[in-house]
């Protein structure tokens, strides 16, 4: 019993790990087919890249908005196996938007690290 526990903990583990891949992956494409000028870019100048144009206010802003349009989204739906599988239902709440925005970047005056508003 407790090595099929431990087979099924490493099955979802491996799961998680593929859905993430594939999606970092899908969209680090989707940024390259809008900016193809970024493929040259060391990770560095990608990193600096991105922090000044996603890690700033007006990103932080839309984010923000987009999480709380996931969210209605997802209150909306409910998957089937939640109706005969109540535990279901309660893990898949609230996965669209876990985490906080990537406000680490945003100074005290609004501005982020590199003075961009």
């Amino acid at each position: 019993m407790q090595n099929e526990l431990k087979r099924l903990e490493k099955e979802e583990k491996e799961a998680e790990r593929r859905a993430r891949t594939k999606r970092l992956c899908r969209r680090a494409g989707f940024i390259e087919s809008l900016m193809p000028d970024t493929i040259i870019l060391s990770d560095d100048r990608f990193e600096r890249f991105a922090k000044k144009h996603f890690a700033n206010n007006y990103g932080v802003k839309i984010l923000k908005e987009l999480i709380t349009e996931q969210e209605k989204e997802d209150a909306t739906q409910i998957e089937p196996e939640a109706v005969s599988n109540p535990t279901k239902l309660v893990q898949t709440q609230g996965t669209s938007a876990a985490k906080a925005p990537p406000s680490q970047y945003i100074e005290d005056d609004g501005t982020d690290a590199d003075g961009y508003a």
